[in-house]
């Protein structure tokens, strides 16, 4: 059968790609720096994004378990065009309102996150055949790493090209057209595309469909109550199953860093001096590579365990924190700090793949917003270490947190912190397997 026939797994292709892909990911540090705000500020306004994140994405699982996935995914498209209409609205040389705008805006976004985390998935994947899942979903992922590959492709030209206005300039000549773009001008135009694929994306959710028993009329507070206890129930279960546990520990310590250093990407490039016009192309080059390893997601989960797929994804990207941690100047440096742009795809696929296998469709969206939970939480706490540890090192060089050579200083640690992190996780499991041992109930759930 064709996922073409899926509905809804066609859609959820769509939704993602509009979601994630954004024209303004390119120039994300530039664009807070170039508005006004210190990298410091900067950290804290994504520490303010998990949050919200982190309070949200569980009770929003739970919901979309007990009344329906589809509210909760045009919650979230709703919630992008609010995200959007903000950042668009965004002045220059007003420090306080920029900072105050900013932190709505990465409210909001979070809030966005939360809702479509785990609903959008679940509602997916149990719209597929119950019978072909653990085949179709492999390829459902795979399908979606390609679009995701071409969507940064258009985002990330996109948005680097319009953000440079002497490029875009040039660009307007050669087309024929005599204007002169300003930078306040070109700072708006990735959030203005932006806008414009929000839009976008909430028709794509409006457009889902599901089919689910006419919910039983009950009491708000009863309500509420049976939502925490599925909260509850979910969370014990993650907590007995080792193999649920191992990917949600797992994921947290790799999204973590990974997701920091593609955050602060393009401070890095300013670092081995790549200009910003080519911020895109790197984006491009990525996305490129993401459409020849889809079919390698596909294959690594069919031959190969969770723990060998995790083992080798793990040295992959110490490897890469290792290029950071001593930048090559230009683009040898680019080159050799690959493997961390592409452990991300390859970490969101096997997360997806192994967890989806085990979980009950009746709490598939709490368990997955749970995954969600603790990679965003584990994101912001090393956001917001990420921002202590640049203050420290720039006080210990007497110079400013923002200085190049403080965060040239800063990326010596990170390879190391991960080797910590992976050895603490390690260890911690080991521990569990035997003060822990899995009880009869939790061998059903990792095997269903």
């Amino acid at each position: 059968m064709r996922m073409s026939e899926h509905h809804n797994a066609r859609l959820f292709v769509w939704f993602r790609i509009l979601f994630n892909c954004r024209f303004y990911y390119p120039v994300f540090t530039v664009l807070f720096l170039d508005l006004g705000l210190s990298i410091g500020e900067f950290a804290t306004l994504n520490v303010v994004w998990a949050l919200t994140s982190v309070v949200l994405e569980v009770p929003s699982g739970a919901l979309a378990d007990r009344f329906g996935r589809r509210p909760l995914v045009i919650a979230a498209g709703v919630l992008m065009v609010l995200e959007m209409g903000v950042l668009c609205a965004m002045p220059q040389g007003r420090h306080d309102l920029v900072l105050w705008l900013f932190a709505l805006n990465r409210v909001l976004s979070g809030a966005a996150e939360a809702c479509a985390s785990g609903a959008d998935e679940a509602l997916a994947y149990d719209s597929l055949p119950e019978a072909q899942r653990k085949t179709l979903w492999p390829r459902v992922m795979a399908n979606l790493s390609r679009g995701m590959a071409l969507g940064f492709v258009v985002s990330s030209i996109t948005g680097s090209v319009v953000y440079d206005h002497h490029t875009l300039t040039s660009l307007l000549g050669f087309l024929g057209l005599e204007m002169t773009v300003t930078k306040e001008v070109a700072i708006k135009l990735p959030t203005l595309l932006c806008l414009g694929t929000a839009l976008a994306c909430l028709a794509v959710t409006l457009r889902m469909s599901e089919q689910r028993a006419q919910p039983v009329k009950t009491a708000f507070w009863h309500s509420v109550g049976e939502t925490w206890r599925s909260i509850l129930q979910t969370g014990g279960w993650i907590w007995r199953t080792r193999a649920a546990f191992a990917l949600i520990v797992f994921g947290l310590v790799f999204d973590s860093v990974i997701r920091l250093f593609l955050t602060v990407a393009s401070n890095f490039y300013r670092l081995v001096g790549i200009e910003e016009v080519w911020y895109g192309v790197i984006g491009t080059g990525v996305s490129l590579l993401g459409l020849v390893t889809a079919g390698l997601m596909e294959k690594s989960a069919k031959m190969m365990s969770a723990r060998q797929n995790f083992a080798w994804l793990a040295v992959a990207v110490f490897a890469g924190l290792m290029a950071a941690a001593h930048p090559q100047a230009g683009w040898t440096g680019i080159a050799l700090v690959v493997p961390l742009f592409m452990s991300m795809r390859f970490l969101q696929f096997f997360l997806s793949h192994y967890l989806n296998e085990i979980v009950d469709s009746e709490q598939r969206a709490t368990a997955l917003s749970f995954r969600g939970l603790t990679i965003n939480l584990a994101y912001g706490l090393t956001t917001l270490l990420f921002g202590w540890q640049t203050r420290w090192t720039g006080d210990r060089l007497n110079l400013g947190a923002d200085d190049p050579q403080v965060f040239a200083t800063a990326l010596r640690a990170w390879p190391w912190w991960f080797a910590f992190l992976l050895l603490v996780a390690g260890g911690w499991m080991a521990l569990r397997r035997f003060s822990m041992p899995t009880d009869e109930r939790s061998r059903a759930g990792a095997r269903h």
